[in-house]
């Protein structure tokens, strides 16, 4: 008998086509890497005016570097990537795409990888903990158990100093709880704009 995730029925695309990922993702959905540049009460305007400008870039030489290293640093956890898009409980213009998302009996366990080219870090940066934060929200913050970020120092395409495995953290929901309030404060009113934009403009065209 197949047993189906969690968040089998908030699933807006599976991902497998890059482009028609991006055009489900911009359909009125606010994703993690939106969310996690969401620090401003007063900039909702300028979040929204971002989230309506049609995007115009489709990846450099960083980005196919994240796609050959991302599996690989999933591995090295025991977790397979995932390309899924889902929505929040109760909202289908919150959206995420963890980078693995793992059921168990237990709850949830999710998993963000980066790449990180010719520096040394020592954890996610203020805006890496906001991305996770909201990818928590829309797996379901009451079932997640915690996120693996896993990060791997890339130098001349090899991990730095020639180590065996990448770095990583286990990062609870307790330790970025207060991070997510503020993000939803803003992304509320932001959705509802984008939505009446859209609106608008699909009323333009009839």
């Amino acid at each position: 008998m197949l047993i189906l995730p969690p968040w089998h029925s908030r699933i807006l695309d599976d991902g497998t086509d890059r482009e028609r990922w991006l055009a489900a993702r911009a359909n009125a959905v606010i994703g993690a890497s939106d969310a996690a540049g969401y620090v401003n009460l007063a900039s909702i305007e300028k979040y929204t005016a971002a989230k309506l400008k049609p995007s115009s870039f489709h990846g450099n030489a960083y980005t196919e570097a994240g796609h050959e290293w991302e599996p690989r640093l999933l591995a090295s956890r025991g977790l397979q990537q995932s390309t899924v898009l889902i929505h929040a409980p109760g909202e289908m213009g919150f959206g995420a795409t963890p980078d693995a998302m793992k059921s168990t009996p237990e709850g949830i366990i999710l998993d963000e990888a980066k790449v990180k080219h010719n520096k040394i870090v020592h954890g996610p940066t203020p805006r890496e903990f906001r991305q996770v934060a909201w990818q928590m929200f829309c797996a379901d913050w009451d079932r997640v158990l915690y996120t693996e970020f896993v990060w791997g120092e890339v130098v001349n395409g090899e991990l730095r100093n020639g180590a065996i495995e990448p770095k990583h953290l286990r990062i609870f929901p307790k330790d970025v709880e207060h991070l997510l309030q503020p993000m939803i404060d803003i992304a509320t009113p932001v959705l509802a704009r984008v939505r009446a934009a859209l609106q608008f403009a699909k009323e333009l065209e009839l």
